[in-house]
């Protein structure tokens, strides 16, 4: 799929695999978007950065954009501000590609006479600012779009058939909160001219009906008909993503014939009122079919979603930080998370979402990072997968101590932190070297400066300066693998994980799990709250050797544990009272100290071996 070549592009730059593109400018020439060096964001004609995130999904600091995809299905992200521009052909909307960007701009094709005459009015009758228009030929892979038009009427060409024509109307497009109308309908086209109303006068709001006040802070809306056994770029589709946004609307859909899936999906992310007693958040989901149909503002009682009782917890640091969810459904992949604002940490907070045996749910936070897009941050990362209405979990964010982690918590892009990435030829390494093991949790550092190689026999095959590289497949032999990795840093969010190292020694099977058999020693220590211990009391540790999700079960052979109280001048072997994978130690944490530093060796019955510490793994007080 080209939406997920640019992706992985992304993460094999930052492995240091491939350069970045760079940008061709000629005067007079609109450039096209480009890859920033670096290569996880996109800077788009107009300036605004995407980012891609090693999943594929997008991201943008705020503002409204037209999403549409081309032929390829790569996606086109139009800020709504320049779909003028577009209209008029100031821009083709092929500079807007972020899966491929960089190209050229297309040469213009000769224009057949237009047949059809397609007009869109408003809620109130007047003519929309900007129309975008898709659409496809039932029960064909004959598509076109999407294409803008400023005002409220179009002429076009089409070819003899039957279409589904998906229709975007825009007001406010110079602002973070344009008002959108969508529609999906039918029309036969002939030998002889054909219409296409779109009448905003009929249009019902889109969106969700809530037992609680509640603030939107963006929505994305993908409008849809994808013929039968549909690939990516088959079909009509636009997509709108926005900001906090303004508000939705969408005509009833009428008469529709052929097996096209046609319909909507809708994502929402709302937040109490500021200021609220009790701050609540809601993440929802809506899967339209035959178009807009029914009740497009249904009621959604909180007692019908899942309910999630949010503990966030600081990493020694108040502060906050900017949380966020995916809703995943299979075939309608989401193209960005939604956001439920910014946390202050510490804080709680009851948060809802939709529920679905289909829907499944991944979430995140990330610190805020200054410096650009190549700067160090974290992102932390949760996972609740399917969930019933009526069901309640708890949730504790930013869980000390920290630690190295191999769990990358089901993020499926890349597959593993430790990988035989068939699909591009590569091994691929990127541990999480400031993470947390505690309660289904884990931390992904981005951009971490440090050094990370991979040695076979004695020789050196990859080596990169910050922690995440790869080796082509053919560069390695079956056998021995070593890697090693270290990193220091001062994060402004936390006073832990300053230095953290590791190295591993594992059998490699060029035929075999492609998951490879690394593990560490992942741990839990008692009265950790808000990153901090008492100082001088008894703490209890458990301590289990965790191997990578899905590699090659391994029981554990040999483990070990040391302590420093001195930033790792000096360390302590702690007794550990292990039984198969698990094991239990105590800590006499003394009074004068300010921090915890852990060391911890294991060994699995074939052989393969792990060593790693975290200096200031969680703090004393």
């Amino acid at each position: 799929m080209r939406t997920r070549y640019i992706a992985a592009a992304a993460v094999l730059v930052g492995a240091g695999l491939v350069p970045g593109a760079a940008a061709a400018e000629e005067p007079g020439v609109p450039a096209s978007a480009v890859v920033e060096e670096g290569a996880t964001e996109v800077v788009l004609p107009t300036g605004e950065r995407v980012a891609i995130t090693p999943d594929g999904v997008l991201e943008v600091e705020g503002g409204a954009y037209s999403v549409g995809r081309n032929t390829d299905g790569e996606r086109l992200v139009t800020p709504l501000h320049a779909v003028g521009e577009v209209a008029v052909g100031e821009y083709d909307a092929e500079l807007f590609n972020v899966d491929d960007p960089g190209g050229e701009e297309p040469e213009p094709e000769p224009e057949p006479e237009p047949n059809v005459t397609l007009t869109g009015a408003w809620l109130d009758g007047s003519a929309p600012e900007m129309m975008g228009v898709a659409w496809a030929e039932v029960g064909t892979t004959r598509e076109g779009g999407p294409e803008y038009f400023e005002g409220g009427s179009v002429e076009f060409a089409l070819e003899p058939g039957r279409y589904h024509v998906v229709t975007f109307m825009f007001k406010g497009v110079e602002g973070d909160e344009a008002d959108v109308i969508a529609s999906i309908q039918e029309i036969r086209v002939g030998t002889k001219p054909a219409e296409l109303f779109v009448d905003g006068k009929k249009a019902k709001p889109l969106g969700f009906d809530l037992d609680r006040e509640a603030v939107s802070g963006n929505f994305q809306l993908d409008v849809f008909s994808y013929p039968p056994d549909v690939q990516e770029g088959d079909g009509a589709y636009l997509g709108f993503w926005a900001a906090p946004g303004g508000d939705l609307y969408a005509v009833p859909t009428g008469r529709l014939t052929g097996g096209n899936d046609v319909g909507y999906v809708v994502r929402e992310g709302l937040t109490s009122p500021s200021g609220a007693a009790d701050p609540y958040s809601y993440s929802l989901f809506r899967h339209g079919e035959r178009g807009f149909r029914g009740d497009l503002t249904p009621a959604v009682h909180d007692e019908d979603l899942a309910r999630i009782d949010a503990d966030y917890q600081t990493l020694g640091a108040n502060g906050e930080f900017t949380r966020q969810d995916l809703p995943e459904y299979p075939g309608y992949d989401a193209g960005f998370y939604t956001s439920t604002g910014k946390v202050a940490l510490p804080s709680s907070r009851t948060e809802f979402v939709s529920a679905d045996e289909d829907l499944s749910w991944a979430h995140r936070a990330y610190f805020p990072y200054e410096g650009g897009p190549e700067s160090a941050w974290d992102r932390v990362h949760h996972r609740s997968g399917v969930l019933e209405a009526g069901s309640v979990q708890d949730m504790t964010w930013n869980n000390a101590p920290l630690s190295v982690g191999i769990d990358n918590i089901g993020q499926p892009w890349p597959p593993a932190t430790f990988v035989r990435w068939d699909q591009y030829e590569l091994l691929y390494f990127a541990p999480w070297m400031f993470s947390s093991s505690a309660n289904g949790e884990g931390v992904m550092s981005e951009y971490l400066p440090g050094k990370i190689t991979v040695f076979q026999g004695g020789e050196v095959l990859a080596q990169n300066s910050k922690i995440g590289v790869a080796v082509g497949l053919d560069e390695v032999a079956a056998g021995e693998l070593t890697l090693s990795a270290a990193t220091e840093r001062e994060a402004p969010w936390t006073p832990l994980g300053i230095r953290s190292e590791a190295e591993w020694t594992f059998d490699y099977d060029p035929e075999g799990n492609p998951v490879l058999p690394v593990s560490v020693v992942e741990f839990a220590a008692s009265g950790v709250v808000n990153g901090y211990a008492e100082a001088g009391t008894v703490q209890d540790i458990q301590l289990e050797f965790a191997q990578q999700p899905g590699a090659d079960d391994q029981d554990c052979a040999a483990m070990t544990f040391e302590v420093s109280y001195d930033d790792g001048e000096s360390w302590t072997e702690v007794a550990v009272d292990r039984e198969g994978d698990t094991a239990a130690a105590r800590l006499d944490l003394p009074e004068d100290a300010s921090f915890v530093s852990v060391r911890f060796t294991a060994a699995d019955e074939a052989g393969n071996t792990v060593t790693h510490e975290t200096i200031r793994s969680y703090g004393l007080s």
